[in-house]
C-alpha cells in the first residue's frame, strides 16, 4: 500500500510524554512529505512540499498499479536518446539513403528532446515544434522553413521511438495521435519538352555526361542506380539493363532502394552507345563514368548538372526531372502502368499511380476523337452489311425454279 511519510518529525521515544512525534534532524530541510510505495519488491519514494500532493500521488500509484498502467521509477528516467541507438541499428537492413534520412531527422530531434524522459513527452508540444522547424544548412544566408517531407521524417522518427517505448512498456499511452504527422506535399515536377531535352543534351560538356542524361531519361532508373551499373549489367542480346545495386553520394555501392533487382529495356541508339562504352572494360567495371573514368559522385554531378541547366536556359529543374520526363514520354508512347512500375522500380502499381497517375489523365483528350472514329467505323460496317444483304436478295429474286422434266 502506498502511504505518506513525514520527514520533518519522528516518533517520540519518551513514552510518558503526551507528544507522539517530535522534530527530527531534518526539520525545515527540503520537502517535508514523502510518498512511499513498492515497485518490483523495492521501496520507492518521491518528496512533495504538501501533504495533499503526496497523498494524491499515492492514490495515482495505487490506481495505476491496479490497472497495470503505472510506469515504474526505473523506466521514468529513460529518454529518447536511450532508445535511439537500438532503434537505428534495427534499420541497418534498409537502404543507405533511408538510414541517412533518419539520422538527418534525429539531428533535429536530439538537441531538443533527446534527453527528455519519454514519459514527459507531450504530443501538442512536439507537433508545434515540428511545424516551426527551419533548415539547418550552413550555406544558407537566411533560415528557411523545413520542407514538408523533412518535417514528416522528423515526426516519423519520434513516432517510431515512442512506439518502441510503448512496446517495451516504458510508457502506456502514445503521445502522438495518428493524424499528428505532417502530410508530405506532392512535389511539383514538370516534364521537359523535347526541345528542352535537346538543349540540355547539347549543353552536356562531355560525351559521358550526355550518355548519363540519356540513360536517366530513357530507362527511368534512379540516379544512384544509373551510377551503379557495371559492364556485365548490359545484356545487349535481350536489350536489357539489369538494376541490382545503387551508389550513394560518395560513390559507394549498396543495395537498391527497395532491395529488389529488375530489368529495364534499352534499345536504339542508346543501346549502341552503351555497347561502345563497354569496349575495353572488364565485366565488373563501372558502365557509366565521368570523363576521368571514375564513378559519378553527387558533388561532381551537381556541378555538371547546374552548368548544363544554365547553358540550356532551364531553371527550377533537378536530375529527377529527367525521370518525370521519361515517364511522361513512356506513357505518351502507350506504356501501361505495369511497364512504368517495373521500369521505375516501384514496389507496386499503386505507388506509380500515386506519383504519375495524372499523366495518364492526359490520355482523356484522345477519347472523344477515338469515340467519333469508332462510331463512324460502326456506321460504315452497318452500311456495308445492308448493301451486301440487298445484293444477295436481288440475286435470289432473279433466280427461276428449274422446270420438271416431262
Amino acid at each position: 500500500m502506498a502511504h505518506v511519510r513525514d520527514q520533518w518529525t519522528k516518533r517520540n521515544p519518551d513514552k510518558t510524554s503526551q507528544k507522539t512525534r517530535i522534530r527530527s534532524s531534518r526539520w525545515g530541510k527540503g520537502k517535508r512529505w514523502l510518498a512511499v510505495w513498492v515497485e518490483n519488491g523495492r521501496e520507492v519514494t518521491k518528496a512533495f512540499s504538501t501533504f495533499d500532493a503526496a497523498e494524491a500521488h499515492c492514490a495515482r500509484v495505487e490506481v495505476g498499479q491496479q490497472q497495470g498502467t503505472w510506469i515504474t521509477k526505473d523506466k521514468r528516467d529513460i529518454t529518447l536518446e536511450d532508445l535511439w541507438d537500438p532503434w537505428i541499428k534495427s534499420k541497418e537492413g534498409k537502404a543507405k539513403s533511408t538510414v541517412a534520412s533518419y539520422r538527418s531527422a534525429w539531428a533535429h530531434v536530439a538537441p531538443v528532446f533527446g534527453k527528455t524522459p519519454i514519459c514527459e513527452l507531450d504530443g501538442p508540444t512536439i507537433t508545434t515544434w515540428i511545424d516551426s522547424l527551419q533548415s539547418r544548412r550552413p550555406h544558407q544566408k537566411e533560415a528557411k522553413p523545413l520542407g514538408s517531407g523533412q518535417k514528416r521524417k522528423v515526426g516519423i522518427v519520434i513516432n517510431a521511438l515512442c512506439t518502441l517505448a510503448v512496446k517495451q512498456k516504458i510508457i502506456y499511452d502514445h503521445p502522438l495521435e495518428s493524424g499528428d504527422l505532417v502530410r508530405q506535399e506532392k512535389g511539383k515536377r514538370r516534364a521537359l519538352r523535347v526541345s528542352e531535352v535537346d538543349r540540355l543534351l547539347q549543353a552536356a560538356p562531355t560525351p559521358q555526361a550526355k550518355l548519363f542524361v540519356r540513360v536517366l531519361l530513357l530507362t527511368l532508373v534512379r540516379p544512384g542506380e544509373a551510377k551503379g551499373f557495371h559492364v556485365e549489367d548490359l545484356d545487349y542480346r535481350r536489350r536489357r539493363l539489369h538494376v541490382q545495386r545503387s551508389v550513394d553520394q560518395l560513390g559507394r555501392e549498396g543495395d537498391t532502394k527497395n532491395h529488389l533487382c529488375r530489368d529495364v529495356p534499352v534499345g536504339g541508339e542508346l543501346l549502341l552507345d552503351l555497347e561502345d562504352e563497354c569496349v575495353g572494360k572488364a565485366p565488373t567495371d563501372p558502365l557509366l563514368t565521368d570523363e576521368h573514368g571514375n564513378v559519378w559522385t553527387t558533388a561532381r554531378w551537381r556541378r555538371i548538372w547546374a552548368q548544363m541547366c544554365k547553358d540550356a536556359g532551364l531553371e527550377g529543374v533537378d536530375t529527377y526531372t529527367l525521370k518525370h520526363t521519361g515517364v511522361s514520354i513512356a506513357i505518351a508512347s502507350g506504356a501501361d502502368v505495369y511497364a512504368v512500375q517495373r521500369m521505375c522500380g516501384h514496389a507496386d502499381a499503386s505507388t506509380t499511380l500515386n506519383i504519375y497517375g495524372h499523366l495518364w489523365d492526359e490520355g482523356l483528350d484522345a477519347v472523344p476523337n477515338a469515340m467519333d472514329t469508332y462510331l463512324a467505323a460502326e456506321r460504315q460496317r452497318d452500311a456495308a452489311r445492308a448493301q451486301r444483304r440487298a445484293e444477295r436478295t436481288a440475286r435470289r429474286d432473279g433466280l427461276r425454279a428449274v422446270p420438271d422434266a416431262g
